[in-house]
This record gives structure tokens, C-alpha cells and sequence, in this order.
């Protein structure tokens, strides 16, 4: 059986949780033998093959390459996402594609980038479309909304988001990680004729080597894991640490981004923060054990945070923003804390709670494991291959 799975980027380019998922997905189905076709982006028009996998790699016209979309000015963007939403080069391209490989279903995830007249290229060759939403990018070029400034922009994001909606149409499935983004898009208007369905995302659960016993220490081991961006509420994070009464603690920040040169002037010479920069997989989890706690401090909307799981799958409790779907992994006094988002006082007071009660942090580790066990990526496949 031949599945086409289309996601903007793939390996070796990714940007965040929806890579990580496609990735996971397409490996799935390769160990089950089935034949998988990637449609996605490139530097260059070019297929690779490789045993049971098909690797196109597209360039669709535009002013410039999404790959390099964070490195261009504000004014340069505003021109580039009207020829991404209409995309003709894209559309022929993909339908070309799918009239030669001719797959059973077609997994659509990000789109952005590639073009949202893809759908229609589905649908006007009759196959199957499933589509997996992963942020509000369908509702705001931008994918971001952050706390506080909710409301559209002007009549940009509301003429973005009507064209978007009426070239989506309904795909046959649609595919949640959480309830908060279904029922986000349901409210505005999104897939009324799809069969909608909450299936959080797959975890890769890592082995990691035995570890000696933890030197006992008073000092409690904060970690951030992502995009260093404001928009993840890194700057944030650190001048509330600033603020902390306790001088216990120490953080570690594992990732890069836009704002790394801002983080580490807000930081100066305080050793307490450490940057670490990107880290492969096998070396994240070795962080993780080492963490007391992982703070997801985001400032901008999230679905559901790939980096929560991670955290949890390693026994490592999270104290987190309350927005989006994040209460629906973290749940308070029990695999973690929540704290209102952008809220610094409500943010420092869970902070300070923890520092003078260390003895908590063991019994909420208990729970972490335990509260996303069911989510591996064999359990995910198992659900998506019953939908076929």
C-alpha cells in the first residue's frame, strides 16, 4: 500500500514539534513496510529513493525560499505570503506528483510554504485527504498568536483567514493533537464536513544510559527546551528568575534562535544560566534527567508542546503558561504546575513554591511517566492505520 505524507520541512531542515511528528510518522510507516512518498521542500528540484521511501523535493516560485523565512524582513513577508497562499507552480507540481505515484491516501500536515492550493490538487484527482493541524497557521500567516494581542490584524488576517478556510474545504479526516486547536478552528469556521479526530502526538521514548545515583543537592535544576524566541517567553523566564528571592536554582537553556544574543545579555554574568545551544536527541534526554523541573513559559498560543512530552516521557515534572491546550498534559500538583500566561508574579510565586519545597518535586516526578505512557508512536500508527 502507497501513502503520500506532504509537510513543508523534512529532514535535515526542521523548526520545531510538527517535524518531529512527521519524522516519527514517516519511520512508522516505513518499519510496517508500506510504501511512503514525502513531498516537501528543497534548495533544489530533485527525487531520492530509497528502499521503500520516495523523496520529492520541491521549489516553488516565490520571492524567497521558506527555508530562509526567519532570516527576511517584516516588509519583505507581506509579499511573499499572498504568492504562498496561491501558489500555481506548487499546486502543478504536487498534482503531477500525486497523478504519477498515485497513493491511497494523502497526509497532508504544514502547509506553509508549499502552498494551500495543495488541497485542491487533491481533491481535483479524487484521492483521499487526511489533514494533521499542529498550530493556528491556517488562521494567521504569521502561525503565532500571542497572549494579550488576540485579535486580528486589521483586515489582513481576516481576508487570510477566509481564503484559507474556503481553499481547505473539508478534508475527509482531520487530525487534532488537542481539543483547544479543534475547537479554535471549528469557532472560526474550519472543516465542517471533515470527520474530526483528538489524537495526541507520538513520543519516542529514549533509552537513556543508567545513571549513577544523583549527588544530593540543594540546588534546583530549571531547564528550557525550544526556539529561543520571545515568543516563547525565554526573556521572560529569565528576568522572572532575576527576581526570585532564592538563590538555589540554576537554568539551562537548550536550543537557539532570534533572541539567543538578547537572553544572554539579560542573563550577563550570572552562572546560574547556562546556554547550551541545539543538542541532538541522545544528548536532550541526558538534560532532561538532569532537570528538576522543565519551564514552558510561553508567551504565544501552543497546541501542544512536543517539549512537555519529552519532559514527562523522562520522568521530569513541567511547570508551564496556561495557554492553549497546554493544561491538557500538565495538570497541577499532579505532573507538574501551571501559571497564568505572562503573568511574572504568578510565574515567580510557582517558582519560589518549589525552591522551599523541593520535598514535592519526587512525588510529582511518580506521575510524569505514567501520564503519557499510552503515547508511543506504535499506539499513534495503530490509530491512524484503523482510519484507512
Amino acid at each position: 500500500m502507497k501513502l503520500c505524507l506532504i509537510n513543508s520541512l523534512y529532514e535535515p531542515y526542521s523548526r520545531g514539534g510538527a517535524e518531529v511528528v512527521f519524522d516519527t510518522v514517516v519511520k512508522e510507516f516505513l518499519k510496517l513496510n508500506y510504501e511512503v512518498v514525502v513531498i516537501t521542500l528543497g534548495r533544489k528540484k530533485e527525487v531520492v529513493r530509497q528502499n521503500n521511501l520516495t523523496i520529492y523535493r520541491i521549489k516553488p516560485v516565490n520571492v524567497f525560499s521558506f527555508l530562509d523565512i526567519n532570516s527576511r524582513p517584516i516588509w519583505l513577508r507581506i509579499f511573499w505570503h499572498p504568492l504562498d497562499v496561491f501558489n500555481l507552480s506548487s499546486y502543478f507540481s504536487v498534482k503531477k506528483i500525486l497523478k504519477i505515484e498515485k497513493p491511497v491516501v494523502v497526509m497532508t500536515h504544514n502547509l506553509k510554504g508549499l502552498g494551500y492550493l495543495i488541497p485542491l490538487a487533491i481533491k481535483s484527482l479524487k484521492l483521499r485527504h487526511w489533514h494533521t493541524i499542529h498550530d493556528v497557521q491556517l488562521s494567521r500567516p504569521s502561525g503565532l498568536i500571542i497572549f494579550g494581542q488576540e485579535k486580528p490584524f486589521l483586515f489582513i488576517d481576516m481576508a487570510y483567514e477566509k481564503i484559507v478556510r474556503w481553499l481547505f474545504g473539508s478534508p475527509e479526516i482531520v487530525i487534532s493533537p488537542s481539543n483547544w486547536l479543534l475547537d479554535y478552528y471549528k469557532v472560526r469556521g474550519f472543516f465542517h464536513h471533515s470527520k474530526k479526530i483528538i489524537l495526541p502526538n507520538p513520543i519516542i521514548f529514549l533509552k537513556v544510559k543508567k545513571q549513577d545515583e544523583k549527588v544530593e543537592s540543594n540546588i534546583v535544576t530549571f531547564i528550557f527546551v525550544g526556539q529561543v524566541e520571545q515568543s516563547k517567553g525565554i526573556l521572560f523566564l529569565i528576568e522572572a528568575l532575576k527576581k526570585v528571592r532564592q538563590s538555589d536554582w540554576r537554568l539551562q537553556i537548550v536550543g537557539s534562535g532570534r533572541a539567543e544574543n538578547e537572553a544572554k545579555r539579560l542573563a550577563g554574568d550570572d552562572a546560574r544560566f547556562e546556554f547550551i545551544g541545539r543538542v541532538p536527541p541522545g544528548i536532550l534526554i541526558e538534560h532532561y534527567r538532569n532537570a528538576d523541573f522543565t519551564v514552558v513559559p510561553s508567551l504565544c498560543y501552543e497546541n501542544s508542546p512536543k517539549v512537555i512530552d519529552e519532559s514527562l516521557a523522562a520522568n521530569v515534572p513541567v511547570i508551564a503558561a496556561d495557554i492553549g491546550g497546554v493544561s491538557e498534559r500538565v495538570k497541577d500538583d499532579y505532573n507538574g504546575f501551571t501559571f497564568a500566561p505572562a503573568n511574572e508574579k504568578n510565574l515567580i510565586e510557582v517558582l519560589e513554591y518549589f525552591l522551599t519545597h523541593q520535598q514535592d518535586i519526587e512525588r510529582l516526578k511518580k506521575n510524569c511517566f505514567v501520564s503519557v505512557h499510552n503515547l508511543s508512536a506504535s499506539s499513534y500508527l495503530k490509530h491512524l492505520l484503523g482510519l484507512l
